[in-house]
């Protein structure tokens, strides 16, 4: 039962990776008589999201220390991309002391005032009081939906999994849901691009 889970997340994983590289070609190519784009550069964002870790979806972790508990997410994602890619610095944190630190890459994906955000990033899980995840290196995917106001502020809604992609023999995962705020960060004048 478990070779088959970690198979079925390995082709889940490898889906995502592929159309983490396919995704802005296609979507651009496909999507522009939609309104949807790949937006391809803009200002630096610092994001802040309040939510809960551990939040619903993941098998039950051993012992007590399997609760789900408020949060905090401090990420920054970088103005620079290329092809529409761009790279996503952050930290996590939860009220039990566990933490993980984590780097990666992300696209934004525009349809009219909506943002669609997909990460794929990696880094070290400190425990703390909080949930085992059987290792300190861990693979953190978020996908998170946003609405843009006029001066390029964005709220809305994030989920997030940190797992450790069946590394290790065991890999009970845990699963986040917050509330985003990113703001743009601008070290001169900024123009979005199409």
């Amino acid at each position: 039962m478990k070779d088959w889970q970690g198979v079925c997340k390995g082709m889940v994983t490898g889906m995502v990776l592929g159309g983490f590289i396919a995704l802005p070609a296609q979507a651009q190519a496909q999507a522009e008589d939609a309104g949807i784009r790949v937006i391809q550069g803009g200002p630096a964002y610092f994001n802040m999201g309040l939510g809960a870790f551990n939040a619903a979806g993941v098998s039950p972790g051993v012992g007590k220390n399997n609760a789900t508990l408020p949060e905090v997410d401090l990420e920054y994602q970088s103005g620079a991309k290329l092809f529409g890619i761009g790279s996503v610095y952050g930290i996590v944190a939860n009220t039990d002391g566990g933490f993980m630190g984590y780097t990666g890459f992300y696209t934004d994906i525009a349809w009219h005032h909506w943002i669609l955000t997909p990460v794929l990033a990696m880094g070290g899980y400190h425990q703390g009081r909080g949930k085992q995840l059987y290792g300190t290196f861990q693979f953190r995917l978020e996908l998170s939906l946003d609405y843009q106001f006029a001066n390029q502020s964005r709220f809305g809604l994030k989920i997030a999994h940190i797992s450790n992609a069946f590394i290790k023999k065991q890999d009970p995962g845990e699963d986040e849901i917050l509330l985003n705020y990113s703001m743009p960060i601008s070290w001169g004048e900024h123009q979005q691009e199409d």
